[in-house]
């Protein structure tokens, strides 16, 4: 069989076909290029296309005439060139079709040759050009009852507002909304107390365009909201001034244009589940400023007001309460600081702890106190702003832990923290703990009256140089009925580094001052507070005293122009101060007793020049790092649902 095919084969060949290679064609063998196109969708009533064109031989510059008849009307409205030219040497040129006046939804055919062709190209095409209808737009209502919540004028000093009954459209076929401007004379006389517009009844759309960048998200282009906010003036009625608009696809910084899909500056994004835009991050351009911009979840607009949920930040109004802040203890950081309380205008009951764990946005703990009968109510599904090993954490309230004692003035909060997901949904336990707050109280409320000689004894010092944290032992002895002697303080081996302190007899507390102390090799050495945050030091003060769990600890003197919250030993070199060990100790101090923690006694000596900016000693820490438990059944009971027993959790 193989065989036979060779036969076929070669004797396929006959003596009577000639076969005639492509540069012996005659004349000049133009035709269109495989890759020409042959069906068009004019974009608008004038302009041109063009088609490129070969020849099988690049000797001499010809003009090969070209052919074209047109379907009905196609003469009145396209120019094609009569011929095409070919520059010496070039096997390549191109027509270019002019056409003027076409009619929405016609379609047009050309059909164009070339009169010296070759067998071996396509020497004729048809086109096929269509001007299509004009799109027609077709807005449906999905929603009259939408609420936007929004606070354009952030920069003022404002607060979110709700902005209810808003009718949102949908186009029929695109993935685009929109909605009037809310921006009314209404709602400047509530933000402004003043009307701007002599007619605000047909107030510009504002629209949501999920096609132009498609996943990247909805994209707001600069629109005119009829207005301006003049920086320093107010507002004012233009109806030409670029008002708002997305940031991204919008706006530039130094490095370029932001671009639609950008992490930092988000377009707009659409939940099912909740019918809710978020408009992403939008500037507001204000005139005698610039673009003031906001990072996405500051514009939401709710198509369903009843899926809206509660987000206390944007429902209530919150102001300080400087006569309420207090020193939190937390179990599950292990640590404590003085913590701010904001009251909630609206609820004389309702209080929030900002930032208590993370410094994240919106991470604020919320809670009612009823300072009569003592109860504490902690609202459920309240994201910490923490995370473990990637997981979002939120907390509960655990009713029977949370309490106020009205005597001490101590707050208990029972918190249950675990992972949720998304939405808030429990997906493993973490931790129960009970924090305490002490209402209105400082860290001055801690210390105790002591007698001098409480003071007495051997202790346990935490002790870091900004990167790892070790333990030393000090000494405090008796000079007189007002002093104090502290050694060991420095952690340098082979040094005196003996310090006073003073004993108040009224308070009971003790006093630590900047002091030079005994010189080395040479050189003074002082002691001083110290800002671990920043690297200062200064000739300021501490105050400490014994507390209630019995550590000696040291306060920053509110006296003080700054904040210091350590002490350091430098050396003057005669150019400068340097560090004596480049340690410093923290100012809570632990009782040596003989299960104290094993402490190193000597680093040597080791003076370098001192630099600022140290790792701080406390700094927000949003990664709990805490293996998730089992969720466990916290509260249940039994019910009747068509004659079954049920058990809700």
């Amino acid at each position: 069989m193989l065989a036979a095919m060779f036969t076929l084969a070669w004797t396929s060949c006959d003596d009577d076909i000639e076969y005639t290679p492509a540069g012996a064609v005659q004349g000049a063998g133009v035709y269109f290029t495989p890759s020409t196109v042959t069906e068009y969708e004019l974009e608008g009533p004038e302009g041109s296309i063009t088609l490129n064109v070969m020849r099988t031989d690049s000797v001499g510059a010809i003009n090969a005439e070209l052919k074209s008849t047109y379907t009905e009307g196609g003469e009145n409205v396209f120019t094609v060139p009569g011929s095409v030219s070919f520059a010496e040497g070039s096997s390549t040129s191109s027509v270019t079709i002019d056409y003027n006046n076409v009619v929405r939804g016609t379609t047009y055919e050309i059909e164009l040759s070339f009169a010296e062709g070759t067998p071996y190209g396509r020497s004729s095409v048809t086109l096929s050009l269509l001007y299509p209808e004009e799109k027609v737009e077709v807005w449906e209502v999905v929603s009259e009852e939408a609420v936007l919540v929004e606070n354009l004028f952030e920069a003022f000093g404002s607060s979110p507002m709700n902005i209810t009954g808003i009718t949102v459209e949908k186009e029929q076929t695109t993935k685009m909304y929109r909605f009037r401007s809310p921006f009314n004379n209404e709602y400047f006389m509530e933000q402004w107390g003043v009307e701007i517009y002599a007619d605000d009844s047909n107030l510009p759309y504002i629209i949501l365009d999920g096609e132009t960048y498609g996943d990247a998200g909805y994209y707001i282009a600069p629109t005119a909201l009829n207005f301006q906010m003049v920086n320093g003036e107010g507002p004012k009625e233009d109806a030409t001034w670029n008002t708002f608009g997305s940031v991204a696809g919008n706006l530039s910084t130094a490095d370029g244009p932001i671009e639609p899909g950008n992490a930092t500056y988000p377009l707009g994004t659409y939940t099912e589940t909740s019918k809710m835009f978020d408009l992403g991050s939008v500037y507001h351009n204000i005139g005698g400023y610039g673009y003031y911009t906001f990072g996405n979840g500051v514009f939401l607009l709710y198509l369903d007001p009843s899926m809206m949920g509660t987000d206390y930040d944007r429902d209530y109004t919150w102001s300080d309460l400087p006569e309420a802040t207090g020193f939190f203890t937390s179990e599950l950081r292990g640590e404590s600081w003085m913590q701010a309380i904001q009251i909630a205008e609206e609820d004389s009951t309702f209080y929030r702890m900002p930032n208590l764990y993370s410094d994240a946005e919106k991470a604020h703990i919320y809670f009612h106190v009823n300072f009569e009968d003592g109860t504490v109510d902690i609202p459920d599904t309240q994201n910490t702003g923490m995370t473990t090993f990637g997981n979002p954490v939120y907390l509960e309230g655990v009713s029977t832990l949370s309490s106020y004692d009205e005597t001490t003035g101590t707050l208990n909060l029972g918190f249950r923290f675990y992972i949720g997901d998304e939405e808030g949904e429990k997906v493993a336990d973490l931790a129960t703990v009970t924090e305490t707050f002490l209402w209105g109280q400082s860290e001055f409320d801690q210390l105790q009256s002591s007698k001098i000689d409480d003071y007495v004894g051997n202790w346990i010092i935490p002790f870091s140089d900004g990167s790892e944290t070790l333990q030393i032992p000090a000494t405090i002895s008796k000079v007189d009925e007002t002093t104090l002697a502290v050694k060991g303080l420095s952690g340098a081996a082979d040094y005196d580094d003996t310090m006073l302190l003073s004993y108040d007899t009224q308070t009971g507390w003790i006093r630590f001052s900047a002091q030079e102390v005994a010189s080395l090799q040479g050189f003074q050495v002082f002691v001083f507070p110290y800002n671990s945050e920043t690297g200062e030091f200064n000739e300021e003060s501490l105050i400490g005293g014994i507390t209630k769990s019995g550590t000696l600890k040291f306060l920053n003197d509110e006296s003080n122009e700054g904040k210091y919250d350590a002490m350091v030993y430098v050396v003057n070199t005669g150019n400068g101060y340097s560090y004596l060990t480049s340690y410093w100790n923290f100012l809570e101090w632990g009782s040596n007793t003989a299960a104290a923690t094993k402490s190193i006694t000597s680093f040597g000596l080791n003076m370098r020049s001192i630099k600022h900016g140290f790792t701080p000693r406390r700094v927000y820490n949003n990664n709990l790092d805490m293996q998730p438990q089992p969720i466990q059944s916290h509260l249940s009971r039994n019910a009747s649902m068509n004659g079954n027993a049920n058990l809700f959790m």
